[in-house]
């Protein structure tokens, strides 16, 4: 399972962070190593975005051969959702936003999504041959107004 990404229980990397105008920003990294494989890898734990308007999320591939990544990026609805899947689908209280990410070797990627009108956010990733995500490789950016 990827890193907890869940407040005030978390080995993950969250710094909440309140502009004098009226602006709300949460940042969190994948906090350890997640050992890649073809089969998708949670490495962002679900994460309540309900006050958030906005998530910029930047993915790093350090390979330098030819291995790419696969990301998917998953809303929901629901308030306390059923644990994201790791097989192709992901289960019946998460839908998949937008596209994937695909993240070349020795390259990064950047996406920005709205978060308008969703309650949870989670993110999972697949390697094209065996890999390793380091810590600090997934960054999710939250930004929202208060």
């Amino acid at each position: 399972m990827g890193n907890s990404s869940v407040l005030g229980s978390s080995p993950d990397e969250i710094t909440p962070i309140r502009h004098s105008n009226q602006r709300r920003t949460l940042t969190v990294l994948n906090n350890a190593d997640e050992t890649l494989s073809t089969t998708y890898a949670i490495v962002i734990d679900p994460l309540d975005v309900e006050t958030y308007d906005r998530v910029t999320i930047q993915i790093r591939n350090t390979d330098t051969g030819s291995i790419s990544y696969t990301t998917q990026v998953f809303g929901s609805l629901y308030g306390a959702p059923a644990t994201v899947g790791t097989a192709a689908a992901a289960g019946s209280h998460w839908a998949q936003i937008g596209d994937d990410i695909t993240t070349s070797a020795a390259s990064g990627t950047l996406k920005s999504i709205s978060t308008t009108g969703l309650k949870k956010l989670c993110i999972r990733t697949k390697s094209s041959s065996g890999d390793t995500l380091a810590a600090g490789d997934c960054i999710v950016f939250l930004q929202g107004t208060i």
